[in-house]
């Protein structure tokens, strides 16, 4: 690789496309558990009316952002669509990021509703959280997990100029940052979400740690796919980036969301030795290099690389998408079997306890349990976050009921008698699996929720027009729930004094208490 096409490589990188293909379609998650040979309804046989809702809390405020939020003016990044900033949340003193997007500089609008839409519906520990959505004149503003580590590519840099031209990071520590991206892209995938364009910009670190977790972010051109075809045709990416099969416009039969494999083959690459297989000192250079998809390991960079890295590489740089390994195949590489997140994790000793009495809480109680599992910070969950990552074997972002039998047998935690009815409940979205924050809500302790700024910063989000109580109208409108019975009856467990309202005193004392309210 010449000097110039290092530099240019550390220095330019902006996205590349020829456009954005069309609208998304919805997708429920039934085709992973149904491989498993769990059917969608199979844990709610033994309960007759399980709770059902849809995770998705994001607030779209018609207000100023400026009326909730102080703003801090020091730019956390900038891009082409606008800046990313810093802000604190009046109320609750919620610390969040803040991404401007000019509306001027937004195309289509209806393709950046999808594109929210998108992030709404992902839940995973190593994906942004999309939190609140802000309109004014000029700008839409959305509010994010905060990542304080700075990028992915930041960090390859850094690495590789402590280190000399030619190394990155070492095995190890690549292959802990490749375990987690796996992972993510092996729940991508399962979604059936497309993201087209991994690239080290697109990964945060959650802080500044030399072990800080991996988060996904930007789905501008994400985009949903129907699992073994090849229906994706609009050429997206970055042209270090971007698989060979998206660049062949001689090809009518499109490509598969096995282009993310592609782009993760090169990301792996540069983290291991600081540059790219496929370069040049122009676009057009770089892309004759992928699409002959010639690729070496240059001496002496990577001549003390192991075996199994190389290997690792090879098998998603494979240039047949047809013979190129899936994320759940590369998950379970022999590379990254020491590497997956959760090693070590012990299980609580009171899980069966947690999950029981989860199940034993009001309707209301559960879907705030849910809220607040979304909201809490990543230091906050740290423990259970470990946990759920631990049960999770095949990193597919969600847990079969057998995964969590089978790990609380294997750590001699008494199982509860009805473990099958427990499943039940807390597949509250009814997907047939036990999401990300489906286990945190259910395992999280009171001396974790109950805290004035984290019940408050929940109840804000039911209370949609600030007035200081709960109606059944906004209740409805949160969850977009049709049955008036079901949220008369959701009011009526914290209602105390009988007035269709819940204020915040209520919703409190309905947190605090094991035993919710009962509808008279």
């Amino acid at each position: 690789m010449t000097n110039s096409s290092r530099e240019r490589w550390t220095t330019v990188q902006e996205r590349w496309t020829d456009g954005r293909e069309g609208r998304w379609t919805s997708s429920w998650r039934t085709r992973r558990r149904q491989r498993q040979g769990a059917q969608p309804d199979e844990m709610a046989k033994a309960v007759e009316d399980p709770l059902r809702f849809r995770h998705v809390f994001t607030q779209e405020n018609a207000g100023r952002l400026d009326q909730y939020y102080n703003v801090d003016k020091k730019k956390l990044g900038e891009g082409s669509y606008g800046q990313v900033m810093k802000g604190t949340h009046k109320d609750t003193n919620v610390v969040r990021a803040i991404k401007a997007i000019d509306a001027a500089k937004v195309a289509d609008i209806s393709r950046f509703n999808d594109e929210v839409k998108v992030q709404q519906s992902l839940d995973h520990p190593h994906i942004v959280k999309l939190y609140e959505v802000f309109k004014d004149a000029k700008r839409y503003y959305l509010v994010m997990e905060l990542c304080t580590g700075g990028e992915l590519f930041d960090r390859i840099v850094e690495e590789s100029e402590k280190k000399g031209e030619g190394s990155a990071f070492d095995e190890a520590g690549a292959a802990k940052i490749m375990s987690q991206i796996m992972g993510a892209l092996n729940y991508l995938h399962g979604q059936e979400y497309c993201h087209r364009d991994i690239k080290p910009e697109n990964f945060l670190l959650q802080n500044a740690d030399a072990n800080a977790p991996i988060k996904v972010i930007d789905f501008g051109l994400a985009k949903h796919f129907k699992p073994g075809t090849s229906d994706l045709r609009t050429k997206a990416g970055t042209p270090y980036y971007v698989a060979p099969e998206v660049l062949d416009s001689k090809s009518s039969k499109g490509y598969s969301e096995m282009c993310d494999i592609w782009s993760c083959g090169v990301l792996a690459y540069i983290i291991l030795c600081g540059y790219p297989p496929f370069y040049g000192d122009t676009d057009s250079q770089i892309l004759r290099m992928v699409k002959r998809g010639k690729y070496d390991y240059p001496s002496p960079d990577w001549d003390g690389m192991s075996k199994q890295a190389k290997n690792f590489i090879d098998k998603m740089l494979t240039f047949d998408p047809k013979k190129r390994a899936t994320a759940e195949a590369m998950c379970d590489h022999e590379w990254l079997r020491t590497a997956k997140p959760g090693q070590g994790a012990r299980l609580p000793n009171d899980l069966g306890n947690r999950l029981s009495k989860f199940r034993g809480g009001g309707k209301l109680k559960k879907v705030a349990l849910t809220l607040i599992a979304q909201q809490l910070g990543e230091d906050d969950i740290k423990e259970l976050q470990h946990t759920f990552e631990s049960l999770d074997k095949n990193q597919d972002g969600t847990l079969a009921p057998k995964e969590i039998q089978v790990a609380m047998q294997k750590h001699k935690i008494p199982l509860p008698k009805d473990l099958e009815e427990i499943m039940a409940v807390l597949d509250t979205d009814g997907s047939g699996s036990i999401d990300y924050t489906e286990f945190i809500a259910a395992t999280l302790t009171a001396a974790q929720y109950m805290k004035k700024e984290v019940l408050w910063s929940a109840f804000r989000v039911f209370d949609t027009d600030g007035s200081g109580e709960i109606t059944q109208d906004e209740l409805q409108k949160v969850l977009k729930e049709e049955s008036v019975e079901k949220i008369t009856g959701m009011i009526n467990e914290a209602d105390l004094n009988k007035d269709g309202k819940i204020s915040f005193d209520e919703f409190w004392t309905m947190m605090e208490s094991n035993k919710d309210v009962k509808a008279q």
